[in-house]
Formats: C-alpha cells, sequence, structure tokens
C-alpha cells in the first residue's frame, strides 16, 4: 500500500484531481448552442468560451456499469454547467476513492467571437494517469488563441474501464474490459456529431494525449471503429508498444474474475448482477488496492476495439492518419522517483543497475545492454539505467510507431529539464515523463500543484510547441511561420525535433539501442520497471 501512496502523491492526482473550479466571480454566461440531445450554455473566460460538462453518453451506473457507453438522455431547456464534472471513479489516497461513476461528459473550448461557420480545427485530448486516475485538463487557452477548438472528456477508468469476466464477453459479444476506450469513441461520435455549431470541423480533427491517454489514442487510430472519427493523430509517450500487445481479453477476463473474488461475487448465481450492485468505493478501494493494480492499464487486444496488435492493424492500414509522436528523454526519471530511487541517485544500490537492466531485457540480455548503455557515457549508473528504461518502455516503442504508420511522420525529443521549481526532486528528474505536459498546455499548476512560473526560456518553449501542435492540428503539418523548420521522419531519414531552448535536430537518436529493443520479446508494464526481478549476467 505504500506504493500506492507514493504513485498518487507523485502524479498529483490525490490533490489535483479532485480540485474543482476556483472560488471566485461567477463566469460570465456565453453562447448557447444546439446539440442533437439538448441546448447548451457556456461561459465566457478572458479570450475563451467553455462550455463544461456536458453529457456525451448516460451516466454508466446500475445496470450500465461494465456496459459499452449507452446514448445521453434529451434534455429541454439550455444546461447550464459552471462547473467541470467530477473526475470518474479513481483511487485518489490510501485506503480512499474519490471521484464519480456519473462522469461521461466533456468540455468544450473555442475562441471568443467565433461563428458556426467559422470550421475552425478540433483537437481532442485524452488524459494520461495509466488509466487508472487523474482528470480531463480545464485550461485550453494556448491552444484556443491560435484559433482551434479544443475538446477535453472523461473516461471510465480503472476496473470500470477495462476490468472484464467471462460472463461479461458473453454479454458482449465476445469482448469485454473495452468500455474505458468505447467512452472515448463515443465522445468522437460526438464531436462528428455536434461540433460544428461550436464553430469546429468535423472533418479536421486531430485526436491527442500523453501517456496512457496517447496509449488510448493510437488503440483508437488502430481500430476499425476509430475510422473516420479523426484526420490526425499527436502521441506523447505511449508505452503501449513496449508491451507488444500481450494484454488480451482473456487477461481483462482474469482481472474481472479477480474482482469478483476480492467483493465476494464469484459465488454468486448471477456475477454480472452481483458486481454492478456492489459500491464503487468497494472495487476502487477493495479490488484495485488490494489486487496491486496501481501500475495502469491499457486496452485489450483480441476484442472490438483491437481485434489484432495495434502495430498489425496500423502497418496495414490502407487510410493511415499523419502522426506527430514522441517521448521525453528521460521519461524513467519519474517511475524511479515514484520507486523512492530518487535523483542524482545516490540511494541507488550497486545491484539495482543489473536487477533493472534486467527488468526490460531479460537476464539473458543484460550484459549486451549494459554494453549499449555504458555507465562512463553518462553522469552516473542511475543515469544510465534511467536512459535504458526510457529508450524500452517509451523512446524505442515510440519509433516503432512512427515506423510503422504508412502517413507521414514528425518525431520528437523533449530535453528540457525545469529551471526554476520548488520541489527538489522535479527539479532533479531532467526531461521525466510528463513534464512536456505544462509546457505544451502553457500551465505551470499541470506540475502536480508546485507554486512557480515559467522560465523566460520556458515561456518560448511554451509557445514554440503551442504553435507546432496547432499547426499540425490544421494541416497535418507541424511547420509554419515564426517556427523552426521540422523535418519530417521516415525510415532511410530517422529526423528528430529536439524540443527544449534552444531547439535542435537530432538524426537516427538512438537507432541501434532501439533496434535491439525491437528484438525483446516482452517489457514489465511502466511503472514496474523498478521492481525486483531475478538479477543475472
Amino acid at each position: 500500500m505504500r506504493r500506492v501512496a507514493i504513485v498518487l502523491a507523485f502524479m498529483g492526482v490525490a490533490l489535483c484531481a479532485l480540485a474543482q473550479v476556483p472560488a471566485g466571480a461567477d463566469p460570465v454566461p456565453g453562447p448557447v448552442v444546439h446539440t442533437r440531445a439538448g441546448d447548451v450554455g457556456g461561459f465566457v473566460e478572458g479570450s475563451v468560451v467553455e462550455w463544461r460538462a456536458i453529457p456525451y453518453a448516460a451516466p454508466p451506473v446500475g445496470n450500465l456499469r461494465w456496459r459499452p457507453p449507452a446514448p445521453a438522455e434529451p434534455w429541454d431547456g439550455v444546461r447550464l454547467s459552471p462547473d467541470f464534472a467530477p473526475q470518474c471513479s479513481q483511487l485518489v489516497a490510501e485506503a480512499q476513492a474519490g471521484g464519480s461513476e456519473d462522469c461521461l461528459y466533456l468540455n468544450v473550448f473555442a475562441p471568443v467571437g467565433r461563428q458556426a461557420s467559422d470550421s475552425l480545427p478540433v483537437m481532442v485530448h485524452l488524459h494520461g494517469g495509466g488509466n487508472l486516475g487523474f482528470r480531463p485538463y480545464r485550461n485550453a487557452d494556448a491552444f484556443v488563441e491560435r484559433d482551434v477548438i479544443v475538446v477535453t472528456l472523461g473516461y471510465r477508468l480503472g476496473a470500470f474501464g477495462f476490468a472484464g469476466h467471462p460472463e461479461l464477453t458473453e454479454e458482449g459479444d465476445g469482448s469485454s474490459g473495452e468500455y474505458g476506450v468505447l467512452d472515448q469513441i463515443a465522445a468522437l461520435h460526438w464531436v462528428q456529431e455536434n461540433i460544428a455549431g461550436f464553430g469546429g470541423d468535423p472533418d479536421n480533427v486531430t485526436l491527442f494525449g500523453e501517456s496512457a491517454g496517447s496509449v488510448d489514442a493510437v488503440a483508437i487510430a488502430a481500430s476499425p471503429l476509430g475510422k473516420g472519427l479523426f484526420a490526425r493523430l499527436a502521441a506523447q509517450s505511449g508505452y503501449f508498444f513496449a508491451l507488444h500487445g500481450r494484454g488480451t481479453i482473456a487477461d481483462a477476463e482474469s482481472l474481472g474474475s479477480n474482482i469478483a473474488e476480492v467483493v465476494g461475487c464469484s459465488d454468486h448465481a448471477d456475477v454480472v448482477g452481483c458486481l454492478r450492485s456492489v459500491p464503487a468505493e468497494d472495487i476502487v478501494v477493495g479490488a484495485e488496492s488490494s489486487l496491486g493494480l496501481v501500475n495502469g492499464y491499457s486496452p485489450w487486444v483480441g476484442g472490438q476495439v483491437l481485434p489484432k496488435s495495434p502495430l498489425e492493424l496500423i502497418g496495414s492500414d490502407v487510410s493511415p492518419v499523419p502522426m506527430l509522436v514522441g517521448s521525453t528523454r528521460e521519461e524513467a526519471a519519474f517511475f524511479a522517483a515514484v520507486d523512492g530511487v530518487l535523483p542524482p541517485g545516490d540511494n541507488y544500490p550497486a545491484f539495482g543497475r543489473a536487477r533493472d537492466l534486467n527488468g526490460v531485457s531479460g537476464p539473458q540480455n543484460g550484459r549486451h545492454v549494459r554494453e549499449l548503455y555504458p555507465v562512463d557515457a553518462y553522469e552516473s549508473a542511475y543515469w544510465a539505467t534511467v536512459a535504458v528504461n526510457s529508450d524500452a518502455v517509451y523512446t524505442c516503442p515510440m519509433r516503432r510507431l512512427a515506423l510503422a504508420n504508412r502517413a507521414p511522420v514528425y518525431r520528437y525529443l523533449y530535453t528540457h529539464g525545469y529551471d526554476n521549481v520548488p520541489d527538489p526532486v522535479t527539479l532533479a528528474a531532467k526531461a521525466a515523463h510528463f513534464f512536456e505536459e505544462p509546457v505544451l498546455w502553457h500551465d505551470p499548476d499541470l506540475l502536480f500543484g508546485l507554486d512557480f512560473e515559467f522560465s523566460a526560456d520556458e515561456e518560448v518553449l511554451a509557445d514554440r510547441m503551442a504553435d507546432y501542435w496547432t499547426n499540425f492540428a490544421k494541416n497535418g503539418n507541424p511547420n509554419g511561420p515564426g517556427v523552426e523548420t521540422w523535418l519530417p521522419f521516415t525510415a532511410g531519414a530517422e529526423n528528430i525535433k529536439v524540443l527544449d531552448e534552444p531547439a535542435g535536430d537530432l538524426i537516427g537518436y538512438h537507432k541501434a539501442e532501439c533496434t535491439f529493443f525491437d528484438r525483446v520479446p516482452d517489457l514489465y508494464a511502466p511503472a514496474q520497471v523498478y521492481t525486483p526481478v531475478a538479477t543475472g549476467h
């Protein structure tokens, strides 16, 4: 249970995910837009109009728990939501559940003065958090100021979004445990049906996300169910391809069977009916905590969403979408800190390097990996090991995705470490996992609620990244006036844009290392990279 608390604290879920709209002046009423389910009223916040907590599906409670999303019930009059919807049910502290199962709502952010006829590009965001926690972002100013419309959404997390069961599979025509991704697909359908009324172009939608949000976005891009719902994809630090599609519907069923046993439903005559009657808190606290389900979830292979592994589907796609993909250089420093291994690694035991390298490559490959990442090429054994895990779980899998796609790809490596954050662990973690998100969104509050302001270099980097992402959303190419040229990534020229201040360019970053990891048949999940495994040489 100690590890649960560390994970939640470091991710900021316990503090950030429960935060509601700050107290203050009442929001100024904005335009009313008609949707298929009813009229919604917006609120003006500076130069942005926000429509908050719009239902895109029915609340997945009671008999709708562990079912595909159902249509939202129509309403009369104008729906006004001054507050954002609660985040989806999740563990927010040790033995403490938060949020609500009634969470299938989305938010729309658009420029003030937009017209329904404007047909602005649309960016639909899937948040990170391991498909286990966190909430939709609430500050999209950096993108909206560049004349795009942003949609953020909540979707079922943890056991509610990703647990299956043999009886649920029978009920669901051959698959179960896909509810969270099906929620995201339902939201994309909502965008297709309604976004024109907000001034958006349904034919110019970019799906983007970080970490688990990237994993889900790539799964939807690969899925037959995602076809025609968006025109391009931006994927940041998605670890899915490190696992080589090993998680299957059978694994989802096993997960649900274990949960049924923990909550006392396994011997019930109607197991699914029993599971649907268990209080949400008992599922989140009792099942997820006791089963150690704190490392996150990925979409399952072999069901309706992913009938095959995503790389197989993307590699054979006859109508692929342009992609912007990449990772941070020291991804694994985030998860090292989660496990109590903190920079500069003074508490990193000598055996830890061999242990952790074996964890991602297998004991039989440990010596070769240590040759690829010699300690004297890094500041310490700690940082050499961070490099190994970052490559194995993020950098090389994202390269794998870039090589598989048959449409234009733009690849990046984020290398910036924060200049003046007040937390020494965060300051020392360099370009760790998730650290690009506050810069991309131009929102320091996203960095675990730390009280700081961006440095002058970070302000420049934030503007550059927002330009790149919105340029890509507008025309499938991040290049445009005022930004350094970003060359496309191809198998013949593995061009990579370095996102830092100043910006830079790389060719074939860690190509030899990634070629090796492409041959490793299996890896641990990202948050498990630093757990003890058998030591070998």
